[in-house]
This record gives C-alpha cells, structure tokens and sequence, in this order.
C-alpha cells in the first residue's frame, strides 16, 4: 500500500513530462529565402548580388485565419517566433502568409506599410531599404514536419519593380558631371500599403489617398562625375500603369555647358519583381540608349529610346 501511494506523485509528474514533449513537437518552425539572385534590403552593399536574409532581420508572418501578426527573427541561423505558435492540428493543411521587413505599424494582413519610395537617393547602397518582399505558403505538419517552408516556389518574391539607368559620356576626354536626376508618374512613388487577400490573385500594394507622390527628384550636393564606366541610378517604385504619362530627366555638364535631357518613352506597364536596366551614352545629339540588360529580377525587354539633349540658358 505504501509503495503504491509513493508511487503516484511520480506517475503524475511522468504524464507531466509527456504533455510538454507533446506540446513542443506541435511548435511550429520556419524557414525563408529570396526568391532571385537579385539585391533587396537583406543584401544592399555593392559587392554582392545575391539575395539573403541576415542576422536580425525580422518578417512579420500571420497565422491561417489571424489578423494579428507574429513577428520572426533571424538569430543564429534559425528563425525564432516573437511568441510561440504551435500547429492547429497535424493532419489538415493551413496556408501562411508572410513579408519584410517587419513593420510594428501593421494594422491586420490588409494593411501592411511597404517603405516610403520618395526618401531614395538613388545609390545601390541604400537601394535594399526601399525593397518590399511578400511570399504565401500552403503546408501541413507532415509535408514540413512541422516548419512552415518559405522556399522554393514559396519563397520570399520583390512586390515592386526597380529602374537602373546607367549615363556614360560619349568620349573618354570629355569632362561630364551629373548634377541632378528625377522620375516622374502619376502615383510612382506614393505611399502603399500591402494587403494579402483572400486569395493569392487577390495579394498587392495598394496606393494610399494622402499623399499622392508623383515625382522623384535626386540632387547631388556636389556633382558626381560620370566616368568611361559610367554612373548608375537605381531606383524602386510602384508597380503601376504608366499609360505613357511617365518622364525621366537628367540634368549635367559637359566641358563646363549645362545641359538637360529627358524623355517620356519608357515602358508602360512596371511589373512587379521586375528591373528595367537601362544604359544610355551622352553625345553631342542628346542622350541615347546604347544597351539594356536584365540581371537578377524577372526579365522585360524594353524598346530603345533616345534622350533629346538641351542647353541650359
């Protein structure tokens, strides 16, 4: 009788033990990568070209069916959850919803604040702070043994386009130094705010009413000398119908002559994901395109265009 009693408390504290096991094998676990090769937020030196996250980046990630969100912290290599989640149940599958960088200002999976597009500067170095990544992924417990997998054909994809224009003078002996530079289109550059529908197709910015940005203008404190490599603006926008209503200007000097140049005859339509790399050579006719290639982000072919060159003063 004695040994029976005694024995009990250790029975209960047993038991114990295999609730917690069972409840730490439901947790849920998480995984991320970029979809491309190409230079976002988690990577914007100009070394590299690849896309990764690093250490203490943060996503904010929503749950099946919850308009809270989680934040997720990349530390020591492993994503860890602000709180812990655990799987509603190991047999049925759940779909995830996920985007970076994390905003504390995010009101529910219909309101997400993306970066304000119209503090850019135009250098690559500070290109990867206007980057906007979204990814949804369908999992059940099994298929991940329980980690939520945003890779693969679920990873991590660019929401809005990007622009690289890359101006090289003509000769080797000309003296030519940009002094300014802007992009201009209706709703280009205004606040957006991400919204994750009810359905993939359904997922996207969504241009804000105050206030409406349609213009981005880069000035140089001192002007920046373009060399025979040339010199490149990199640019992140909204992925909008330009309808044609779109110009991008510049305005320099060469040997000592100011001059503008611009040009409405970029592509109409900016896909999402997608860089549009332009390369133009200044000569004495105006600015002209001489290449374009598309490195990294989803492919367009965009037309040539030519840049009407004008005197200042």
């Amino acid at each position: 009788m004695l040994i029976g009693v005694c024995s009990l408390p250790l029975l209960g504290g047993c038991r114990q033990n295999e609730t917690d096991q069972m409840a730490e094998t439901d947790r849920l676990a998480l995984e991320a990568s970029v979809s491309d090769l190409s230079r976002s937020r988690t990577e914007s030196g100009s070394g590299g070209t690849s896309t990764t996250f690093v250490e203490g980046d943060e996503i904010g990630f929503f749950m099946p069916g919850e308009e809270r969100q989680v934040k997720w912290t990349l530390s020591s290599g492993v994503w860890n959850a602000e709180t812990p989640l655990s799987w509603e149940n190991k047999v049925d599958e759940f779909e995830f919803c996920a985007y970076y960088p994390y905003s504390s200002g995010t009101d529910g999976r219909g309101k997400i604040p993306m970066p304000d597009l119209s503090a850019q500067t135009g250098a690559i170095e500070e290109i990867g702070a206007f980057d906007f990544l979204a990814a949804r992924c369908t999992s059940s417990y099994p298929a991940g043994a329980g980690t939520v997998s945003f890779t693969g054909a679920d990873a991590f994809v660019h929401v809005c386009p990007m622009l690289s224009v890359t101006i090289r003078k003509d000769r080797a002996d000309e003296e030519v130094y940009l002094s300014g530079a802007k992009m201009e289109a209706p709703g280009l550059f205004s606040r957006s705010e991400y919204k994750f529908g009810e359905t993939p197709d359904a997922d996207g910015p969504q241009l804000t009413e105050d206030p409406a940005i349609d213009g981005l203008t880069l000035t140089y404190a001192e002007p920046v000398e373009v060399t025979e490599s040339g010199h490149t603006v990199y640019i992140i926008c909204n992925p909008v119908s330009l309808g044609g209503g779109s110009e991008f200007s510049i305005s320099y000097t060469r040997d000592g002559i100011s001059y503008t140049a611009s040009t409405d005859r970029l592509v109409n339509d900016l896909v999402p994901g997608t860089c549009y790399k332009y390369t133009l050579r200044l000569t004495k006719e105006g600015l002209e395109l001489v290449g374009m290639e598309i490195t990294g982000w989803d492919e367009e072919t965009v037309p040539d265009i030519a840049l009407e060159e004008n005197p200042v003063g």
